[in-house]
């Protein structure tokens, strides 16, 4: 892990992007932090979204949001808060990939300007690359939080980053129940050893890249491009659906996933290819995938998709947290 000059560990996500925050915080005497992405349930990030019930309104003072691939939405936030930033908080990629130089942009200004980039690896760490995103990237944060995934499961995170930033943990109380708790720890190191060993990265990019092969072409094959779309690296691709004047994107994608659920694919939007999975789970998938296609186009063109919902509509958890970490154009 590039980043890694020193490490902590924790039990949830949540631990880790709150205690990098804290480290930020403590290393600069700042208070304000940028974020991009979603970072846990913790008050300093949810204060931001309107799932802030229960959280004083100051702490939504401290909060500033950014656009992801956007370097002026930066530059512009930090024009506004001139010397108030403490850390930018980020995930380097979701689904959409970064701009060119976008990433290189961000960590150069803030280097600049004495800020803290914490990269927020939870869906990229162990999943890109055994080094996460900032490795396969080749762009190095200050710090960096990582989750489950580290230990293909077991309930662990940890932060890591700069040994001079790292230190202030000296003085930053990060502590809880749990936190002796080896098991996990030693999965780290059983899962790590795996991956080296068994070359699992070569592998889940190949049955990705199936994966979002096949569904292209299905796309094409039912002529469906004008509703929906894959996007993504082949490590996590995602189903992007057009909402349109009669129907929109979260409907088709209830549709979608119902019909989908019945045959047997439990359908979430986006996939997450896995060392587990055979040819034969990839073959399985794109023929259900190849039947809904069939259907979804048929009630689409008879105007009768939202009639053929079986239950209510799917909904998001945050309106727009995905669409600033992502980038993705939605209709609706």
């Amino acid at each position: 892990m590039p980043c890694a000059e020193m490490v902590r560990f924790g039990k949830n996500g949540s631990d880790a992007t709150t205690a990098a925050v804290k480290l930020a915080r403590a290393f600069t005497d700042k208070e304000k932090i940028i974020i991009c992405g979603y970072h846990g349930w913790q008050d300093w990030y949810i204060a931001s979204t309107e799932r802030n019930k229960g959280i004083p309104k100051a702490m939504k003072d401290l909060v500033i949001s950014m656009q992801y691939n956007d370097i002026d939405s930066l530059k512009k936030i930090l024009a506004e808060h001139k010397g108030e930033i403490a850390g930018l908080i980020m995930e380097p990629v979701y689904v959409i990939e970064p701009k060119f130089g976008f990433l290189e942009e961000v960590r150069k200004i803030t280097r600049e300007e004495g800020i803290v980039l914490i990269f927020d690896e939870m869906f990229t760490g162990f999943r890109w690359s055994l080094g996460g995103a900032q490795k396969y990237f080749n762009v190095i944060p200050d710090l960096a939080a990582f989750g489950k995934a580290a230990a293909n499961g077991y309930p662990v995170s940890f932060v890591a980053g700069r040994k001079d930033i790292m230190q202030e943990f000296e003085e930053v109380f990060f502590s809880f129940t749990y936190g002796g708790e080896a098991l996990s720890l030693a999965a780290i190191v059983a899962s790590i050893n795996k991956l080296k060993r068994e070359n699992v990265y070569e592998y889940v990019w190949k049955i990705g890249a199936e994966l979002k092969k096949g569904v292209e072409e299905l796309i094409a094959k039912h002529d469906l491009s004008e509703y929906l779309t894959i996007i993504g690296y082949p490590v996590k691709t995602a189903f992007n659906f057009l909402g349109t004047d009669k129907v929109a994107s979260l409907e088709m994608k209830t549709f979608f996933q119902q019909e989908c659920a019945k045959r047997g694919v439990l359908f979430i939007g986006y996939h997450l290819p896995s060392y587990a999975h055979k040819k034969e789970d990839i073959d399985f998938t794109l023929r259900v995938y190849d039947e809904v296609m069939v259907l979804f186009k048929e009630v689409m063109a008879k105007d009768k998709l939202k009639e053929s919902l079986v239950g209510t509509v799917v909904t998001q958890i945050f309106k727009n947290v995905g669409d600033r970490s992502s980038g993705v154009a939605k209709k609706d």
